[in-house]
C-alpha cells in the first residue's frame, strides 16, 4: 500500500507541469522573498516613520526587529507542523495571517500598535519562508539542492534590489501607508500563485504523531552539533547584513545627506552583490573550501567597512567596502544552508525552522544594537564582531570534520 502511494505520488509529480523546476524556482523564490520585502521595502520611509510617530531612530529600528522576531518564532511553529500536516495547509494559514497583519499595520496610529502588527506580519511571513526551504529539500538533495538553493537565492535577489527602490519611488507619490498597501497586494499575489503548488510531502513521509507532539522533533535537530554550528555560522554572517539593513537608511540619508531614491539605488547595488555571491557559490565544486574563503572574505571587508565608517570616509569608499562585504555574505548563505539541511533527513521542516529562527532571532537582536549611540561606531562594532564569530565557528566546524574523518578511517 505504501509503495503504491509512493509510486502514485511520483507519477503525479512527473506528469503535472506545475511541479516542474521552473515553476518551483519562481514560486519558491517568491515565497522566500517575503523576508526582504517585509524588512526592505519600507526602509526609505524609516526616517519619515520616526517623524510620523514622534519617536527615535532606535525605536523605529525596533519595528524591523519585531517583524524579524515574528519571522523567527513563526518558523518554529510552521516548520514542525508541516512535517505533520504537509506543506500546503500551513502555507495558506500563514498567508492569511500575513494579510490581516498588514492591514493592521496600515491602520496603526501609534508605535506600540504598529510594532505589535509588525510582529504578527513577521509570523505570517515565516510560513512561506520556512516552507519554501522545506519544499526544496523535499524535492532535491546534495549538489542538486545546493544549485537549486543558489538559484532561489539569486532570483530572490530581485526582491532586495526592487523593494527599497520601489519603496523610494512610492514615497514620491504616497506615504509609508502606501508602501504597506503594496506589501499586502504582493502577499495576495504570491498566495494566488502558490495555490497551484502541489503537495511535496506525501502522507507516507509525514510523521505519525499528534500535532502537539511535534515539539519533540526539535530534540534530534538541536542535538545535532554539526548542524547547529552551520546554522549559527549562517546566522552571524547574515547578522552582518541585518546590521547594514537597519543602519543604512540613517547612515546614507541623514549622515551623508542623500535622498530616499538615491539611497534605494545604493541599496539595490549592494543587493546585486548578494546575488553575485549566491551564483558564485553554486559554481564552485568544494562547498567546505568555498565556505572557508567566504567567511574570511566577510571578515576582511567587514573590518574595512568598519574603518570607513569610524573614519567618516567618503560615501563611495563606504559603498565599495559594503558591496564586497555583502558579496561574501551572499556566498555563505546557500552553502551553509545546504550543508545544514543535508545533515537532517527525517525532520527537514523542523531543521529548516531552527535555521530560519536562529538567523532572524540573532538578526533581530543585532538590529537595534547597531543604532545605539553613535550609529557609525555601533554599526562598525556589530558588523566586525559578527563577521569574526563566523570565522571562529568555521574553525570549530573544520576541527569536528577532521576528527570525523580520522574516526571513519
Amino acid at each position: 500500500m505504501q509503495k503504491n502511494e509512493q509510486k502514485k505520488y511520483q507519477i503525479s509529480n512527473e506528469e503535472n507541469p506545475r511541479n516542474g523546476k521552473i515553476y518551483l524556482l519562481v514560486t519558491l523564490s517568491a515565497m522566500t522573498a517575503f523576508a526582504p520585502l517585509v524588512t526592505d521595502m519600507y526602509l526609505p520611509a524609516l526616517p519619515a516613520l520616526s517623524g510620523f510617530f514622534h519617536t527615535s531612530a532606535s525605536m523605529v529600528q525596533m519595528t524591523i526587529s519585531t517583524s524579524m522576531l515574528g519571522i523567527a518564532v513563526g518558523q518554529l511553529f510552521f516548520g514542525p507542523i508541516s512535517d505533520k500536516l504537509g506543506r500546503r495547509r500551513p502555507l495558506f494559514a500563514s498567508f492569511i495571517l500575513y494579510l490581516l497583519a498588514t492591514i493592521g499595520c496600515i491602520f496603526s496610529s501609534n508605535v506600540p500598535t504598529f510594532i505589535a502588527f509588525r510582529l504578527l506580519q513577521g509570523l505570517g511571513a515565516a510560513g512561506s519562508i520556512v516552507l519554501a526551504r522545506s519544499i526544496a529539500a523535499d524535492r532535491f538533495s546534495g549538489k542538486e539542492l545546493l544549485k537549486f538553493l543558489a538559484l532561489i537565492a539569486a532570483v530572490q535577489g530581485i526582491a532586495p534590489i526592487a523593494a527599497p527602490v520601489a519603496g523610494g519611488a512610492l514615497l514620491l507619490v504616497t506615504d509609508w501607508k502606501g508602501i504597506f498597501v503594496t506589501l499586502g497586494l504582493l502577499g495576495l499575489s504570491v498566495m494566488i500563485v502558490s495555490f497551484y503548488l502541489k503537495e511535496s510531502l506525501p502522507h507516507h513521509k509525514r510523521v505519525k504523531v499528534p500535532v502537539i507532539s511535534t515539539v519533540k522533533f526539535f530534540v534530534p535537530v538541536l542535538k545535532n552539533r554539526l548542524l547547529m554550528l552551520y546554522i549559527v555560522l549562517l546566522s552571524f554572517s547574515m547578522a552582518v547584513m541585518f546590521a547594514y539593513i537597519a543602519s543604512s537608511p540613517f547612515i546614507f540619508q541623514e549622515h551623508y545627506g542623500i535622498s530616499p531614491l538615491a539611497y534605494s539605488s545604493i541599496f539595490a547595488i549592494n543587493a546585486i552583490a548578494l546575488t553575485i555571491g549566491n551564483l558564485l557559490s553554486a559554481r564552485l565544486k568544494n562547498p567546505h573550501k568555498t565556505l572557508k574563503y567566504s567567511v574570511i572574505g566577510l571578515l576582511i571587508f567587514s573590518i574595512i567597512t568598519s574603518i570607513t565608517l569610524v573614519l567618516n570616509a567618503e560615501i563611495y569608499i563606504c559603498c565599495v567596502s559594503l558591496f564586497f562585504s555583502l558579496l561574501f555574505t551572499g556566498a555563505t548563505f546557500p552553502i551553509a544552508t545546504n550543508l545544514a539541511l543535508d545533515l537532517e533527513q527525517k525532520f527537514r521542516g523542523t531543521a529548516s525552522a531552527v535555521l530560519g529562527t536562529t538567523t532572524f532571532l540573532i538578526g533581530g537582536i543585532v538590529m537595534p544594537l547597531s543604532g545605539i549611540g553613535n550609529i557609525l561606531i555601533s554599526t562598525a562594532a556589530v558588523m566586525t564582531l559578527c563577521a569574526a564569530l563566523t570565522v571562529v565557528i568555521f574553525l570549530i566546524i573544520n576541527k569536528l570534520n577532521t576528527k570525523k574523518l580520522i574516526i571513519e578511517k
